[in-house]
C-alpha cells in the first residue's frame, strides 16, 4: 500500500538530512518556500515537518524559524543497564528471540577493542528484541570468554548482564555511540524493514569492575518506535 504523501515527504527530507544535503545548524526552508519548491500543500508539509521535529532532526525556534539538528550523537553513560532492564524500568515488557549463539576467534578489530589476542575466543550472540511480537531492535553482541556454559544458556530467557554478574563480571562503565544509518538487507529483514530504511545504530563497549572490556554490542533499533535520549548531571 502506498504511503500517505506526508510520510513520503518526511522520508525524503529525512534522507536529505542524513545525506547532509541540509547541514547541522542550517536554517531550514519555511513552509511557504517548501510549498513553492515541491508543489505540496502547506498542511501536508506541516505534518511532515512535525514528524521530523518529533524525531529530533529539526527544531523550531520561536521568532527565528526551523533549524537542522545533528542526526548523529555520542552519548557517554555513567550507569549501565541492559536493554530489557532499561525498558522494563520504563514500564515496557520485551521478549527476545535468539537468532544464533556461536564462538569464534576475536580477529583484529575485536582484539583491539577488548585488549585480547586475535586468536582468543569470544562468544557471539544475535538477538531480536520485540514488544508484543513486533521487532524493535536487533542486537549483535560479542562477549569476552568468561561464561563457561555460554552455548548451553537460552538468552531468550536469561539476561546477559545478570549472567555476567553471576560470573563476577559486573558491568560498571559503558562507552556508547549512536548513529543514524541505512539498514542493510539482513538487518532490515530482521526488523521487518526494507534495505535502505533508516535506523539508529547504537554501539556499546562495556567494562567490568576491573576495567576489562567484557562486551561489545551493536544494536540496530527501529527509529519509528525508539527515542534515544540522555540526561546530563
Amino acid at each position: 500500500m502506498k504511503k500517505p504523501l506526508y510520510i513520503q515527504f518526511s522520508d525524503k527530507i529525512r534522507n536529505m538530512i542524513f545525506n547532509e544535503e541540509y547541514q547541522y545548524g542550517q536554517r531550514f526552508p519555511s513552509e511557504r518556500e517548501l510549498e513553492n519548491e515541491y508543489t505540496i500543500d502547506r498542511k501536508t508539509i506541516r505534518k511532515s515537518l512535525n514528524i521530523l521535529v518529533e524525531e529530533g532532526l529539526l527544531t523550531r525556534i520561536q521568532g527565528k524559524g526551523t533549524f537542522v539538528k545533528n542526526p548523529s550523537i555520542q552519548m557517554p553513560m555513567k550507569k549501565v543497564m541492559g536493554f530489557s532492564r532499561l525498558l522494563r524500568q520504563e514500564g515496557v515488557e520485551t521478549t527476545s528471540k535468539v537468532i544464533s549463539a556461536t564462538r569464534e576467534e576475536a580477529g583484529f578489530r575485536l582484539s583491539k577493542i577488548m585488549n585480547i589476542k586475535k586468536t582468543d575466543i569470544v562468544n557471539k550472540l544475535i538477538r531480536i528484541r520485540m514488544i508484543s511480537d513486533e521487532p524493535i531492535a536487533v542486537e549483535i553482541t560479542y562477549i569476552r570468554d568468561v561464561i563457561d556454559n555460554f552455548l548451553e544458556l537460552d538468552f531468550g530467557v536469561y539476561s546477559l548482564f545478570d549472567t555476567l554478574e553471576q560470573k563476577n563480571h559486573v558491568a560498571m562503565q559503558v562507552e556508547e555511540e549512536v548513529h543514524a544509518v541505512a539498514l542493510l538487507g539482513v538487518e532490515a529483514q530482521w526488523l521487518n524493514k526494507k534495505a535502505g530504511d533508516m535506523a539508529f545504530l547504537v554501539t556499546d563497549i562495556t567494562k567490568d569492575q576491573n576495567g576489562d572490556v567484557i562486551e561489545y554490542n551493536k544494536a540496530y533499533t527501529n527509529s519509528e518506535r525508539i527515542v534515544l535520549s540522555t540526561q546530563l548531571d
